[in-house]
């Protein structure tokens, strides 16, 4: 058995992309009410290296979902909440290290607790629980192949 690719891929964009943009749009709207102290979030939602979180995101997910059999609903929020969480870290870190800072890994935790405040990483946990229960899951070719044939004789 596994999920479709179709499947897989309207996961990872419900899951990564939505997250992604609450948590985006929640550090906006902080911004706003804040008393104009301006600590990055505008110049981040501006920036063409944040796309290459969502993306990196997107595929990630789609192919775990593909690929990886299809769990109980516990083990999924497990699994892909973890691997959200490592590729949002890893992104961050490559997108201080192409802006220069000196302290790549110190920015990607940081961006990591800001996930955690903006409702980001847990938007993308729940989100992940609520869609996997949604996924498309088929047989695969070979295990109908194998199916259709019947037991091996002898």
């Amino acid at each position: 058995m596994a999920v479709t690719w179709r499947g897989a891929f309207s996961y990872a964009l419900f899951v990564g992309v939505l997250s992604w943009l609450l948590g985006l749009g929640l550090e906006l709207l902080v911004l706003g009410f804040s008393a104009g102290d301006d600590d990055g979030s505008a110049a981040r939602a501006v920036d063409p290296w944040e796309l290459v979180f969502p993306a990196a995101a997107l595929v990630s997910l789609t192919v775990a979902r593909r690929f990886l059999q299809p769990l109980p609903r516990w083990r999924v929020i497990v699994t892909d909440g973890a691997l959200y969480t490592v590729v949002l870290l890893v992104c961050a870190g490559l997108t201080a290290w192409a802006a220069g800072d000196e302290a790549p890994v110190d920015s990607a935790f940081v961006t990591g607790v800001f996930a955690l405040f903006s409702l980001q990483l847990p938007a993308a946990w729940g989100l992940s629980g609520w869609r996997s229960g949604r996924l498309e899951v088929v047989v695969t070719s070979t295990l109908a192949t194998t199916e259709r044939s019947g037991p091996p004789p002898g």
